[in-house]
């Protein structure tokens, strides 16, 4: 983790300008003095995860930013706390707890924070280069905006993984950077199935999501194993999948029923 910064009052907000003048504007929604803000950024391979509490204030990307910076980068927002109302050209979407939004940084864009509650507005970013995920896109100077629901399946699946990227990974699970790339390549198809996947990607998000959701549910497994109702109903019933779904999962990751069973990671 490179960088974790946080600071208070105006100092704070003429610091955080400084750091971001080549790429938008900072305007505050509370006095000066109120300014509160705190990050963490992580490296992963060629991707950034970055984690941010702020009081109320606005983003402003103009075309000159665009236009004498070499940012060419895509954010993909995770909402968490607070309500993030986000503008480009004629595409606004508002982001709401469990929400996720795609943004283009080659675009200009305006992005307003609030809290709930007096709190400050608590959200993630992935941060892609554009080689990554433009390739997947069937118009990639045209995704921003794409969002995705708290409610929707891939919204879910993402957020799980904002959540796991940002953890250690666990001693004697693999290669940790193999795991995270795998990770990465598979956030970045189902971002891309939501904004307009590419005709010669067509399956990838359906191995995306497999992968996904699999790698959520072993997690699920690994810190509940002394649990005795860890059992393929409740596993069932806490992923709303059929226990036939299930069980292809395991199969499909080359485990059989009976093994699984043995292990006590799923019971009839």
């Amino acid at each position: 983790m490179p960088a974790d910064e946080t600071g208070r009052g105006a100092s704070a907000l003429a610091q955080l300008r400084a750091a971001t003048s080549g790429i938008c504007d900072v305007i505050p929604l509370t006095a000066d003095d109120d300014f509160h803000v705190s990050t963490a950024t992580m490296a992963l391979g060629n991707a950034l995860l970055v984690e941010s509490f702020a009081t109320a204030l606005k983003y402003d990307r103009t075309p000159a930013h665009v236009a004498r910076g070499g940012l060419d980068h895509y954010q993909v927002i995770l909402c968490l706390q607070g309500e993030m109302q986000f503008a480009s050209g004629r595409r606004e979407v508002t982001l709401r707890p469990g929400d996720i939004c795609l943004i283009d940084m080659a675009q200009p864009n305006r992005t307003v924070l609030t809290g709930a509650d007096d709190a400050r507005a608590h959200h993630m970013a992935l941060i892609l280069p554009r080689p990554l995920l433009a390739p997947r896109l069937a118009h990639p100077d045209s995704a921003t905006a794409s969002s995705l629901p708290a409610g929707h399946l891939h919204a879910r699946l993402l957020a799980s993984q904002f959540a796991a990227l940002w953890r250690p990974t666990e001693p004697g699970t693999g290669d940790p950077n193999a795991t995270i790339e795998a990770t990465i390549e598979a956030m970045t198809d189902i971002i891309a199935g939501a904004a307009g996947s590419a005709a010669d990607v067509d399956g990838a998000v359906e191995r995306a999501e497999r992968h996904l959701y699999l790698a959520m549910i072993k997690r699920h497994i690994a810190a509940n194993l002394d649990i005795e109702a860890l059992t393929a109903q409740e596993l069932c019933r806490r992923f709303q999948i059929s226990r036939a779904s299930l069980y292809r999962l395991f199969e499909d990751d080359g485990v059989s029923h009976a093994t699984c069973r043995s292990k006590g990671s799923i019971a009839p």
